[in-house]
């Protein structure tokens, strides 16, 4: 019983880290040190692109699963979970690279609103002059 709760913490644990990682640069206009922990996460996840290397979260995941008594799902996270469900099956690499993209463009907002608070508070005008 204990397995397979730690099996779904582990679920839930990998969810909520993919989605911190698609929306933790929108997270950080509001919230501005939350982009030391994404930037973390970040180059954490482009490592596992680069490399193809399985997620420790999905290897801990299989582990407690199969102490459960349960038969582990045979490929990634991602494809278990997400490919055929949140976005059509075989998209992964098109989804991949439309969550590289949130990245960047959450970051860009970041330095964009970090900008104009920093000149705002200077008091120097932040729109074009009239």
């Amino acid at each position: 019983m204990i397995w397979r709760l730690l099996g779904d913490v582990m679920f839930v644990l990998h969810a909520a880290f993919l989605l911190f990682f698609v929306i933790g640069g929108f997270l950080a206009w509001k919230w501005a040190k939350l982009i030391w922990v994404h930037l973390g996460i970040v180059v954490w996840n482009v490592a596992i692109v680069i490399v193809d290397y399985d997620c420790p979260f999905t290897g801990a995941e299989k582990y407690f699963r199969r102490r459960g008594g349960e038969t582990p799902y045979e490929s990634g996270f991602i494809n278990h979970y997400l490919d055929g469900t949140i976005w059509p099956e075989g998209a992964t690499p098109i989804a991949e690279k439309v969550g590289f993209a949130l990245v960047v463009i959450g970051y860009v907002g970041f330095f964009v609103v970090r900008h104009r608070r920093r000149t705002k508070l200077r008091g120097e005008s932040v729109g074009p002059r009239t």
